[in-house]
Order: structure tokens, then C-alpha cells, then sequence
């Protein structure tokens, strides 16, 4: 039916599609009769990852990755709570801190991007400093408070379950639409896959690679502050380990959904989505197995240990850049 070639090209692709439906499969299985509100929880959860894992799709194309997510959506939670509230928890404290928190990440992701081309270092130690100071600002904005956890005070969840469902996929199909725009028709997709086939090649094709570094970084952190609020209308709270775990599951996602750590041509966007499903499920499947947590966190580090063994056949560098 196909030819070997074929199968040698798209052996990820097929492998990730592959592990979606049979994931897939499972949660109809094993669902039963809870059915219908195991898929509202798939989706809920899913919402958060989809979002932000698109947004990497640009970081990972370069090779790159960022392991301060997790602490920064726990912060940007924490400050939109704090100025809402401060605000008295109306409409416009909710827009005000979501714009705030939009600028920061905006302004961490430029950072992040060029500060490792000035320095000349990998991304990942820059994204170590951000994690470093972002863990430090979290622990000391809930120390402020006197609190473990902090509530906000305003009205961000539509009421109606199913209308929330709706939102949610409304926010994965605009923010995807939004993400396969300009990663498969602009500059900003071609440049990033090519920093990450070549970078050498790619700057000296003219190519300002700082720039388009600074601005995939920039995108990522937009789609994280995304991220954040939608975790925010789910939860209504954040507290000192909000966010926390994040960068991996991120990670995993896109590595389920056929991303390659070395980034290239190869990158899709579709890896993000197929990914986050992917883990959603996976998860969903353990856990209605009666999987102990423990347990579901071993599958984690099985399926990263599974992850870097490919890479490490696959380059000499193990991680990313």
C-alpha cells in the first residue's frame, strides 16, 4: 500500500497520527458511560497546552526551546489576579491585566531571543535565567499576599458549560489559523525553519537571524499569555506552583506530534495539535485506568527518555540549542 520510501519520509508523521488514534481509541473504551464529560475535561485541558504549544511551534522550528513556560504562567496568573482585584474585578481590570501581562511576555520572549545572539549563547541558558527569576518572582508575589492561593474576583468563565466548551475551541481554532498564517505563508515561518536546518547558511543568505529570533520568541510569548488566561477562566485561582511542569509537558506534546528537537523543515504546526491531543488523552486514559499520579508522571519520563534516545541517534547534539 506504501512504498518504503514513503514510510521512511513520513515515519513520524505516521507514528504521531498513530499514537493519536489509538490514544483515541482508548478514551472511548475505557470512558463508558462518562463519555461526554471526559471529552469536556480533554478539551478544557487540552485548550492550555494547544494554545501554548503553537506558539513553540515557532521556538522549536529553530532548534531552540524555552524552560521558563511554567514559571511564567505562573506569574502572569498571579499578576492578572492581583490587578483585576485591584481594580475592583471589573471588565476593564481584566483587559488592563491581560495587556500587562501580554507586554511582559513580550518583552521576556524579545530578551530571551536576543540576549543569547549577543552573548553568544545557547537559548537555553537565557530561558534558565528567566525560569531562575520568574520561580523567585512567584514565590515572592504569593509571599505579598500573606496567602497560598489567591482567587480573582471577577467573572472570566461563561456560566454555561457547553458556551465554554465553545470558547475554548474557538480560542485553539483562531490561535491555529493565526499560527499557520504566518508560520507556512510569511517570513516568519520560512526564517525560523531555515535558522534551524542552517543557521550558518541562513545569515549568510542575508538573512537577519537576530530579528526573526527576537520575533518567534516574541510570537511564543504572545501565545502563552493566551495560554495563561484560558488556564485562568478554568482554575479562577493561581498559587505558588501554578504553572509548574509546563515546559516539559510542552515539550513532550510537540515531540508526540512528530515536532523534531533539531527543528528544520520539518517543523509543522499540526505537531502541536496532534501532540497536545495526544498527551490530553493519554493522560485521560491513565488516570480513568485508576493510574496512580506517581505513575502517569513515570510515563512522562519514559515517553522523554524515549525522546532523547531518538535525538541522540538522530544528531550529535542531544538537545536543542
Amino acid at each position: 500500500m506504501f512504498s518504503t520510501g514513503f514510510l521512511k519520509k513520513h515515519v513520524y508523521d505516521l507514528a504521531a497520527y498513530a499514537g493519536l488514534i489509538a490514544t483515541f481509541i482508548l478514551f472511548l473504551v475505557f470512558s463508558g458511560d462518562k463519555l461526554t464529560y471526559n471529552m469536556t475535561t480533554v478539551i478544557q485541558a487540552g485548550a492550555v497546552y494547544a494554545v501554548i504549544a503553537l506558539g513553540a511551534v515557532f521556538v522549536y522550528s529553530m532548534g531552540y526551546m524555552d524552560v521558563s513556560v511554567g514559571q511564567q504562567v505562573g506569574v502572569y496568573a498571579i499578576l492578572i489576579i492581583l490587578i483585576t482585584n485591584r481594580m475592583g474585578g471589573t471588565l476593564a481590570g481584566v483587559i488592563i491585566s491581560f495587556l500587562v501581562i501580554l507586554a511582559i511576555a513580550m518583552v521576556c520572549g524579545a530578551f530571551n531571543g536576543a540576549v543569547a545572539v549577543w552573548l553568544k549563547l545557547p537559548s537555553i541558558v537565557t530561558s534558565l535565567f528567566l525560569m531562575f527569576f520568574f520561580t523567585g518572582a512567584q514565590l515572592l508575589l504569593m509571599e505579598s499576599t500573606g496567602t497560598n492561593s489567591i482567587s480573582i474576583q471577577a467573572t472570566i468563565k461563561p456560566a454555561d458549560r457547553n458556551t465554554y466548551n465553545l470558547v475554548l475551541v474557538a480560542a485553539i481554532v483562531i490561535v491555529t489559523l493565526a499560527v499557520t498564517y504566518f508560520f507556512r505563508f510569511s517570513k516568519l515561518g520560512k526564517y525560523t525553519k531555515g535558522i534551524g536546518a542552517n543557521e550558518i547558511a541562513t545569515a549568510q543568505s542575508g538573512i537577519n537571524t537576530l530579528k526573526w529570533k527576537v520575533v518567534a520568541y516574541m510570537a511564543f510569548g504572545i501565545c502563552v499569555a493566551i495560554g495563561t488566561f484560558i488556564m485562568l477562566m478554568r482554575t479562577g485561582s493561581a498559587g505558588k506552583g501554578t504553572g509548574s511542569g509546563y515546559a516539559m509537558d510542552i515539550m513532550i506534546c510537540l515531540i508526540l506530534g512528530g515536532m523534531p528537537l533539531s527543528g528544520g523543515m520539518k517543523s509543522k504546526v499540526s505537531s502541536a495539535l496532534i501532540g497536545t491531543f495526544t498527551y490530553v488523552l493519554l493522560s485521560n486514559d491513565l488516570a480513568t485506568m485508576g493510574v496512580s499520579l506517581n505513575m502517569i508522571n513515570f510515563v512522562k519520563a519514559v515517553i522523554f527518555i524515549g525522546i532523547i534516545f531518538v535525538t541522540c541517534r538522530k544528531k550529535d547534539n542531544v538537545l536543542p540549542r
